[in-house]
């Protein structure tokens, strides 16, 4: 022990300067863009490689259940194509009208206890993937990508406290908003239902479409409970996500195509 104290008493000006640059760039990185997009970039791939091993283990000792999930998902998407009338024998993505296309990928890392909770995900700019792309997986809605690597992308999830999503309640109310307060991975807020509406438990909560980030109509959760305090303005309602984001392995990149579009005829607007 003795020995040891001597050691770092001996290097201490060594220890001294090493931990004040680790601070300095520690401090550089959090509040500088341009350097925390060139760290991300730079240790993306290392650190999405190391996830990837990890997950890897993981997913031998999950297989059935996660091959189970697929060919949940599998399923619904094949009854989605029949009532719109597609042949999912056919290629989908060679159609040039198409607004969406759903790229795949694995989730490499998850965290769920967080107050701002994301997922890391291997697929990146290589493969199309932008920051503000939507991602669903597991029969729901997962969040929406941050950060976009080379291989690798950051996706802040919907159990993220800085994060709203545009939702409606099916056939009842056409705009409202979804919040997480950080309480439950289960449930999250259904905010802004005016209290003229008559709303119950089991209501199906979708998104709006309005945001161009998400097409309408994909299911959020359902509602699990309802609250109207005398007077108030707004219902007070929490809904059961459809997802569970402990059991997620894997997920879809939504692009828009006509989003550039969008943002350029709504700049357009705000300049007039």
């Amino acid at each position: 022990m003795r020995s040891l104290l001597l050691f770092f008493y001996r290097f201490r000006a060594l220890f001294t300067f090493i931990l004040l640059e680790i601070i300095c760039a520690i401090l550089i990185i959090q509040n500088t863009n341009y350097q925390k997009a060139l760290f991300f970039n730079s240790s993306n791939s290392l650190i999405g490689g190391i996830l990837a091993t990890a997950n890897n283990v993981t997913d031998f000792v999950n297989l059935t259940e996660v091959n189970q999930q697929l060919a949940e998902e599998n399923a619904r998407l094949h009854q989605e194509l029949a009532l719109y009338g597609i042949d999912s024998a056919s290629n989908m993505m060679a159609d040039s009208t198409l607004q969406f296309v759903f790229r795949t990928a694995e989730i490499v890392n998850n965290t769920v206890s967080n107050t701002n909770n994301t997922l890391t995900i291997r697929i990146g700019s290589k493969e199309g993937v932008k920051p503000g792309m939507g991602v669903i997986g597991g029969g729901g809605v997962v969040g929406k990508v941050r950060y976009a690597g080379t291989n690798f992308s950051v996706v802040t999830s919907l159990l993220n406290t800085d994060g709203l999503l545009s939702a409606q309640i099916k056939d009842k109310v056409a705009l409202c908003t979804v919040s997480w307060d950080a309480v439950s991975a289960n449930t999250v807020n259904l905010l802004y239902v005016p209290r003229q509406y008559s709303i119950s438990v089991g209501d199906s909560v979708l998104t709006s479409g309005y945001n161009a980030v998400f097409p309408a109509g994909l299911l959020i959760g359902t509602i699990s409970e309802v609250d109207l305090p005398e007077e108030a303005t707004f219902h007070n309602i929490k809904v059961s996500l459809a997802n569970d984001f402990r059991k997620l392995s894997h997920v879809s990149v939504i692009e828009n195509r006509f989003k550039p579009e969008l943002d350029s005829l709504n700049t357009l607007v705000e300049y007039e």
